[in-house]
């Protein structure tokens, strides 16, 4: 037997404006802010964010990766209309024949994937065509 995960408990990101930050987390993703004095973050799809200030040792730095939350189908066109709503630039892509992602930053950069996995190839396609999602591999 290997050794395992459990789940992703935190992660931690700096932001160069915590106001901001927190309204984008807090308004735009509806996330549920901690009751806590330091440091100030947000529970989101059950892990914890945490937010530090940028200082003169830290400063933002999204990079490449992102971080990728699972959501249901049903509420795909909604995250994508609250975004928008929010001025937020989405794109949309698959990664996989049953996934179909949407993809956005934050204010400070950070990339953030929600996916939506389906059951079967045929699903996938169907969803993604409506969406003008080209499927990657056919």
């Amino acid at each position: 037997m290997g050794l395992s995960a459990e789940r992703l408990d935190h992660w931690t990101l700096v932001t160069s404006d915590l106001a901001r930050t927190q309204q984008f987390y807090n308004e735009v993703l509806d996330a549920e802010p901690l009751e806590r004095a330091f440091p100030a973050g947000v529970n989101f799809g059950g892990t914890t964010i945490d937010f530090f200030l940028e200082s003169d040792q830290q400063h933002p730095s999204p990079g490449s990766d992102h971080h990728a939350y699972a959501i249901a189908l049903q509420d795909f066109d909604a995250w994508a209309e609250q975004l928008r709503k929010h001025g937020v630039s989405v794109s949309f892509a698959n990664f996989g024949r049953t996934r179909m992602s949407m993809l956005f930053d934050d204010p400070d950069g950070y990339h953030f994937e929600f996916v939506v996995p389906m059951d079967s190839e045929e699903v996938a396609i169907r969803e993604m065509e409506k969406r003008g999602i080209q499927p990657r591999g056919r």
